[in-house]
């Protein structure tokens, strides 16, 4: 059974005395009133663990460091510290508040809490979002309205963005989104955050790990049925602008679009064909080739995957690589790699990226031109995170957004090496112009020849043709 299902169950099935019962919230009593069997169990929220070769890229980007929420870390000891703040915000949610003292709230003690995993797991969530809404809605002398630890402790907050957005670390969304609706509609819950969604709150929270433009407004569904858990969500306000601008002709495996019918006459690519077409040079190649980089700062930060390619001329958003973003983008493609309907949008972005570096002076290009932010110390290190990832990563070439953004730089690349004079052209710049020394070399090289060249021929002029002796 699984052990969202099996913890719900449990918290029905628990008894509590009148006593309890008079003191317990509203929204509290609905919790145990309500039917599990009206909630979707049988929706698949996908919640997977992280495969074993990609554990092996960078293991500590899917580890939590600091909480564990959900079922797979349950329990581990590693975690304790983070079990009491769950705990107490349970009981703030319930309205005690932090004078009550002792292991006894009204009734409640912490036995009895374990039973409730998912529950009190979802209820920290929900209260740690409310509170980092009223935290960042108040200017610089009102934050003190939120005196909590995790707020007032300046790396904790940062630290839970992080393990929140872990493939291994989620609640589904739908049991969140229950938890909220119950509590918002309590009058003493629910009047301080002027019924803001919790779409909206999870979007807030988590946009520090990868900022967008505070001027463009993330469209994203309102529904919240569409989203399994809050990895899904964050994910999905970076792809609902693609895909609005410019579909996948592939549907999604299980979507209900019909497919076209193709006979078995019909001439399609061969998956070489295909494969060819994917495969493009390095940067260095390329720009011997005349392909231009060009970084394109408009909108992307909303839009980051708005690669552009027109006439020799390739514009790619920025692509930052940072403590937060490297394990942001490892758990999203873990995603993309365990969900049978995920579009690999992040997945086929860096393994574009992976075509295009190959060496440390590709990473020096990019970013030269600004296409590559990172702190990791050196472009090696990034050349060899890049690459050591998307050798981890099982690529589909016919489900591929940037898919003419590459044919149109192969295209260019074979037709200006189909030209020998160009060819001619690209190794005498890459041999005798690549730097000022080889340059200067040349130059030298080209005026000692003239002057040898010069010496010579008066000599042979004063042989064949002596001056006249008066």
């Amino acid at each position: 059974m699984p052990p969202e299902k099996k913890s719900l169950k449990s918290m029905k099935a628990k008894r509590y005395s009148d006593e309890d019962v008079r003191h317990m919230p509203q929204w509290v009593i609905d919790i145990k009133q309500e039917e599990t069997d009206e909630l979707d169990f049988g929706k698949s929220w996908t919640i997977y663990r992280v495969p074993t070769n990609l554990l092996e890229v960078q293991k500590n980007a899917f580890i939590p460091k600091i909480i564990s929420i959900g079922p797979f870390y349950y329990r581990d000891a590693r975690y304790k510290v983070m079990e009491e703040h769950k705990k107490r915000f349970l009981f703030l949610l319930l309205g005690y508040d932090n004078k009550d003292q002792g292991g006894n709230f009204g009734g409640y003690n912490y036995v009895e809490l374990d039973s409730i995993m998912m529950v009190m797991d979802g209820c920290f969530v929900i209260e740690l979002l409310r509170l980092y809404h009223k935290f960042c809605s108040s200017d610089t002398v009102e934050k003190k309205v939120v005196d909590d630890p995790i707020f007032t402790t300046r790396w904790m907050l940062r630290a839970l963005q992080r393990d929140l957005m872990m493939i291994q670390n989620q609640l589904p969304f739908f049991l969140l989104q229950e938890l909220y609706r119950l509590i918002t509609a309590s009058p003493r819950k629910g009047c301080d955050i002027d019924n803001i969604s919790l779409i909206d709150l999870t979007l807030k929270f988590f946009d520090p790990l990868l900022p967008k433009d505070e001027s463009q407004i993330v469209d994203v569904d309102p529904d919240p049925n569409e989203y399994r858990h809050l990895l899904h969500l964050f994910r999905k306000s970076f792809i609902l602008p693609i895909k609005r601008r410019k579909p996948l002709r592939v549907p999604r495996t299980g979507s209900t679009v019909a497919k076209p019918i193709f006979h078995y006459q019909q001439t399609t690519p061969s998956t070489r064909t295909k494969q060819d077409s994917h495969f493009i040079q390095c940067v260095t190649e390329l720009r011997e080739a005349g392909v231009t980089f060009l970084e394109k700062p408009e909108h992307a930060n909303i839009d980051m995957f708005a690669v552009e390619y027109k006439n020799g001329v390739l514009k790619i958003p920025p692509l930052f690589i940072d403590d937060n973003t490297v394990p942001l983008f490892l758990n999203f493609i873990a995603y993309e790699q365990c969900d049978k309907d995920a579009t690999p949008y992040f997945t086929n972005h860096l393994m574009f990226f992976d075509r295009l570096v190959s060496s440390i002076k590709d990473v020096e290009v990019l970013h030269r031109t600004g296409i590559i932010h990172h702190v990791f110390g050196s472009d090696k290190k990034v050349a060899d995170f890049i690459n050591k990832l998307c050798r981890e990563i099982v690529y589909n070439v016919d489900n591929c957004h940037l898919s003419e953004q590459m044919k149109g730089v192969n295209d260019y690349y074979k037709a200006y090496y189909a030209n020998k004079w160009n060819v001619w052209w690209t190794r005498l710049l890459r041999d005798y112009f690549s730097s000022p020394w080889t340059v200067l070399s040349l130059l030298a090289a080209s005026v000692l020849l003239m002057f040898t060249a010069g010496q010579t021929f008066f000599a042979l002029y004063a042989y064949y043709k002596p001056p006249k002796q008066i």
